[in-house]
């Protein structure tokens, strides 16, 4: 009977051991897991968002100007009214005259295409038209951030293509239209802030975006570096908990042996009496 007990007692202490080794061996499994987790986590950095994409400015056409300005036509028209005029300044300066004096030149070509006589004989008419249409360039350039000079230099350039057109000569020759030179700057200046407003609207878009995903990967490496303290600290409980494993299976060895001598020296004394 004694001997039937200190074989089942045996055969638990076996079992609790190869327990105690399967939880060493996972400790140490995860151990290394986990550091090798914790080193992968601290080598991560933010990645580098795209960078911010420019907005295509729109090309102002000349279809869109004619359409524009056959409606403004039948709008005046409605009115029954004489076209308005644009508002100008009585300041006399020198900014943008050269826009200016290329803009009186392609209007008075555009005038002897389609018989109109835009530059008059009398110089002082001429310098008081060539004033209006520099002072509507200066007031209107100064009307928005969004326009200076980039505009004038642009509709100036448009102007001139526009009443160079054949279609558009045609339009003022059939009587189609009335006024011409001054709602062309006009549709240009309507057109030009609504192109401008998107590409500013799209500029920052962009620029959030950026600053946005930028945010994003910082937050994405900061919990990356806490993940990895985490797994160094839960790896260092680990290691705490195999070295605790494998203290306990070498004190409970020792104790074996000391039992196993005291057994043995105890026969033998036993047999020397």
């Amino acid at each position: 009977m004694a001997m039937q007990v200190k074989d089942l007692e045996e055969l638990f202490l076996k079992i609790f051991k190869m327990t105690v080794l399967f939880v060493m061996g996972a400790a140490l499994l995860a151990m290394l897991v986990l550091v090798v987790t914790a080193a992968y986590q601290f080598s991560q950095s933010p990645k580098e968002p795209a960078p911010a994409q420019k907005a295509v400015v729109k090309e102002i056409k000349l279809e869109d100007l004619k359409q524009f300005l056959i409606e403004k036509e039948k709008r005046d028209s409605g009115k029954g009214g004489a076209a308005e005029q644009p508002v100008v300044g009585s300041t006399i300066s020198l900014r943008y005259q050269e826009d200016a004096t290329v803009l009186f030149r392609c209007a008075s070509e555009f005038g002897k295409e389609v018989g109109v006589e835009f530059q008059n004989v009398n110089d002082a008419v001429n310098a008081q038209t060539l004033q209006q249409i520099r002072g509507y360039l200066e007031s209107s350039a100064n009307g928005s951030t969004l326009r200076g000079e980039p505009w004038v230099k642009a509709v100036a350039s448009f102007t001139c293509t526009a009443l160079a057109d054949k279609s558009i000569i045609a339009l003022k020759k059939e009587e189609k239209v009335k006024n011409v030179f001054f709602p062309i700057m006009s549709f240009h200046l309507q057109a030009w802030d609504f192109n401008q407003a998107e590409k500013v609207k799209f500029d920052q878009g962009e620029e959030n975006r950026v600053a946005s995903e930028r945010a994003a990967e910082a937050l994405r490496v900061a919990a990356a570096k806490a993940l990895a303290v985490i797994c160094l600290s839960a790896a260092a409980g680990a290691f705490g908990l195999f070295m605790l494993l494998a203290l306990y299976l070498l004190a409970a060895k020792i104790e074996n042996d000391l039992r196993e001598i005291n057994v043995s020296i105890g026969a033998a004394t036993a047999q020397g009496a």
